[in-house]
């Protein structure tokens, strides 16, 4: 599990802390399930070994703002928690919008799941990763941990 993607921090944000904080909600996003990306290995694995190349994989294109009003909306069903945004409008110029037509039409791969069908699969298995604040969870602090180790 990581609590430091998009969804998965949102996810965790709405049940913990009530809200949503939205840097900029217009900007793109590529979201990717593990069961797409998994399909999309195994696709790629049993392709001819004449295909090859670079493909780009994502379940969808969601802005932020989407994702946000995706999260809070299963929240606020599921788990019956109310959730408000905390919308800051920051400048970013970072979007990440991408294409899988390529794979597609060359992997034969289909995505098939959704930001809702993530929130279902993270709400399912909740009582897995309850401890939010577990570092294990963050990218920054696993690499962070790793190179103490190493300087020892």
């Amino acid at each position: 599990m990581r609590l430091d993607l998009l969804v998965n921090t949102m996810f965790k944000s709405a049940l913990s802390t009530h809200e949503i904080t939205i840097n900029n909600p217009s900007i793109w996003r590529p979201i990717l399930s593990i069961e797409d990306a998994i399909s999309a290995y195994i696709r790629a694995i049993e392709a001819s070994q004449k295909i090859s190349g670079i493909f780009n994989i994502s379940s969808g294109n969601y802005t932020v703002g989407e994702v946000a009003d995706i999260v809070k909306a299963h929240v606020e069903k599921r788990h019956n928690e109310k959730v408000k945004f905390n919308i800051k409008n920051v400048k970013d110029f970072r979007n990440y919008k991408v294409s899988v037509e390529k794979a597609v039409n060359m992997l034969s791969f289909k995505p098939k799941h959704t930001v809702e069908s993530i929130l279902d699969g993270l709400s399912d298995h909740l009582e897995l990763f309850k401890d939010f604040d577990n570092p294990i969870y963050y990218n920054i602090q696993v690499f962070k941990t790793m190179e103490k180790e190493m300087k020892v």
